[in-house]
């Protein structure tokens, strides 16, 4: 068996954004997490900057936003079987620059396929 990983999702979209893009301190490759929710779907979750009083730089996970219903589906198995999946930021769009659709995150997914 070989641990190749495969690209399951290219490219999706978070919805329901929990960040103020801009100021969260994400760069293009950064890691996430993929979480599951009781609802159904999936969040992700990266680390961002938290500065502890306003003043001392810190990171802390903090869920982004969640997938939405195809990209969930495509994800819902391998996290209940618990397979290793790589989850990396590769899309954003913040605030000053997002138009009347808003601010945007993106993330593609990496993992084992399983026909």
């Amino acid at each position: 068996m070989t641990d190749t990983l495969q690209p399951l999702i290219h490219k999706a979209q978070l919805l329901g954004l929990r960040v103020h893009v801009a100021r969260a301190g994400l760069c293009l490759g950064d890691a996430a997490r993929a979480l599951p929710l009781e609802d159904g779907s999936i969040a992700v979750e990266a680390e961002v900057r938290r500065p502890l009083l306003g003043l001392l730089p810190r990171r802390r996970a903090t869920i982004l936003g969640h997938l939405g219903p195809a990209a969930s589906r495509i994800l819902a198995p391998a996290i209940a079987e618990g397979r290793p999946l790589r989850l990396r930021i590769v899309g954003l769009t913040p605030e000053h620059l997002a138009g009347p659709q808003g601010p945007e995150v993106h993330v593609s997914v990496w993992g084992e396929a399983r026909g």
